[in-house]
């Protein structure tokens, strides 16, 4: 074997000095599956340090498909890929308000990983919205399975109909909660509330970390893995190797702004408009995450609240340039900047991309109207 090796290697290095490009090992594989009727993306990489990273998705309606959506070129969960992380996402066996099915889902994850790769060291989940409830809930479930959790922009009022377990609130494990300034008051109350005994050991107590942003989940990739190195320090290091709030507080200000990036656009010759394209596409509700930055549609004359025409396929869109879903009505498109500093383009309570036929790498056309009111 040695021998055959060090062939190889040779090999390898006269293929090189020839000039010959041998193609780069990729970073990482995906592996997609089926667990109990829930289907599952995991990505694993090439040299694996040990640990896994859980993701539990928010709420989803009855009627969708149901999609395990993994994007491992986020930033964070990219940077956890690099670093040598397993990272897994379950659909659920079902849509809808789920919570027991799916804390059971992420747990039958869990056990698949274990068996076809090994008993990791570390799992740590991370949810969102709905998601970031179930995985409060795991933390306050007797420890063993899970090392930590992070709750970003945690729905703590939603109770799924039928047998559930209520919050105590005495998470067993460290939880971390990443929410924006506008949704504040929930997950303040389940760190601060005074059900929890004074004997409750201090490094238990639950963190808080507030973005200084209005939305829902509007949280930008350099947050979210800020939270995750933050709660990788906790376990490593205890509570006191967490950022310190600032004084009179409870809470770090883990706000990250956005730094505007070179143009990724192309702009019309009569520059009332430009040239995007898709980089993303949700898979579970057709929103659109274009190339373009606030900055692009103010050169192009298009201001905030007001509308603009979308072309592509040969098909026409009227389309408000505002800031969340709430600035239009039921079926009307919108596009608002994202936290990463580009362009989420929707319908809402539609499918963005099922209706223009939209897909990873198309351009779209972007024009000011005359009269954009």
């Amino acid at each position: 074997m040695l021998r055959r090796l060090v062939f190889l290697g040779l090999c390898a290095a006269q293929l090189s000095t020839l000039g010959v490009q041998l193609p780069a090992a990729p970073a990482f594989t995906l592996e997609t599956g089926t667990i109990d009727g829930a289907k599952f993306t995991l990505a694993r990489p090439t040299f694996w340090n040990q640990r896994v990273l859980l993701l539990a998705h928010g709420f989803r309606d009855a009627d969708r498909p149901l999609v395990a959506d993994l994007v491992p070129d986020h930033l964070a969960y990219k940077t956890l890929l690099d670093e040598g992380w397993i990272i897994a996402k379950t659909s659920y066996r079902r849509n809808g308000l789920v919570v027991a099915d799916a804390i059971a889902d992420l747990d039958a994850l869990r056990a698949h990983i274990a068996q076809k790769f090994g008993s990791p060291e570390r799992v740590i989940v991370e949810g969102e919205s709905m998601g970031g409830l179930i995985v409060t809930l795991m933390a306050e479930r007797d420890p063993g399975l899970y090392a930590g959790a992070v709750a970003i922009g945690a729905a703590l009022q939603v109770r799924e109909e039928g047998p559930n377990v209520g919050l105590r609130p005495q998470p067993q494990i460290p939880l971390l909660f990443l929410t924006n300034q506008s949704e504040f008051d929930a997950p303040l109350a389940y760190v601060t509330s005074r059900l929890r005994p004074t004997d409750y050991p201090v490094n238990l107590r639950p963190a808080l970390f507030r973005v200084a942003r209005d939305g829902h989940v509007n949280v930008n990739q350099r947050e979210r893995l800020a939270a995750l190195r933050a709660l990788n320090a906790w376990l490593d290091a205890g509570r006191a190797a967490l950022p310190a709030p600032r004084s009179g507080t409870t809470f770090f200000d883990a706000t990250v702004p956005v730094a505007p990036q070179p143009s990724k656009v192309a702009m019309l010759t009569d520059a009332r408009g430009f040239v995007t394209r898709v980089i993303e596409v949700s898979g579970n509700y057709g929103n659109v995450y274009l190339d373009a930055q606030p900055a692009d549609f103010a050169a192009a004359g298009i201001a905030p609240m007001t509308w603009f025409q979308l072309v592509t396929r040969g098909q026409s869109y009227r389309v408000r340039y505002g800031h969340d879903f709430s600035d239009v009505k039921r079926g009307e498109w919108i596009a608002f900047p994202n936290a990463d500093g580009f362009t989420w383009l929707a319908r809402n309570y539609g499918d963005a991309a099922a209706t223009a036929h939209l897909a990873l790498g198309d351009a779209v056309t972007i024009r000011r109207y005359d009269d954009p009111k």
